[in-house]
């Protein structure tokens, strides 16, 4: 999959009716790697507090999550995982990762996340060689107001729908596709 090229990938995809699988005004931290893995997928909403309280409660007292909701999520990854995050294209306290957790990420998957929203401490993660990042922004605000109401459930990435345990393809000119390509 590495060596696949936008219009390779996206040939197939359309051939399979597979039409809402791209996504290419992402930008991107390391603009010549390629990015590919399978999709780990998370759903962030804006805050509402009955909702955000009691999915919070739950999760850290019945189901023993530590942290916050981006936490959760970083928390199952495994090797060669990508994270697939719909943060609403929240940027200014929509930065789903930082330099510490993008390093858990990276230590994790070997491969990188697909942000729909923001990140912080770009300069960090310019230094992490083996991850790579698409993201719509950059603030150094922390992330704040939104709620978790998805793992590893369909998400869509601008106008691309990514679903659970696809394979994620990013290419040098800031584009992402994925789909179930087997």
């Amino acid at each position: 999959m590495e060596r696949i090229t936008n219009e390779e990938a996206w040939a197939v995809l359309e051939r399979n009716g597979y039409r809402y699988q791209f996504e290419g005004n992402l930008r991107m931290v390391h603009p010549n790697k390629v990015l590919v893995g399978r999709a780990v997928t998370a759903v962030m909403v804006p805050k509402r507090p009955d909702l955000h309280d009691y999915l919070l409660e739950y999760g850290q007292k019945v189901e023993g999550r530590k942290g916050f909701f981006n936490v959760w999520v970083i928390d199952t990854l495994v090797e060669d995982d990508v994270i697939v995050v719909d943060m609403f294209d929240k940027v200014v306290e929509g930065t789903f990762s930082g330099g510490n957790l993008s390093t858990t990420i990276a230590t994790r998957t070997k491969r990188g996340q697909v942000i729909y929203g923001g990140i912080r401490d770009l300069q960090q993660i310019l230094e992490i060689e083996n991850l790579q990042t698409y993201y719509r922004g950059i603030d150094p605000t922390p992330i704040r107001d939104v709620t978790l109401v998805g793992m590893n459930v369909p998400c869509r990435i601008g106008g691309a729908i990514c679903m659970p345990g696809d394979v994620v393809l990013g290419t040098p000119r800031c584009d992402v596709h994925s789909a179930a390509l087997g």
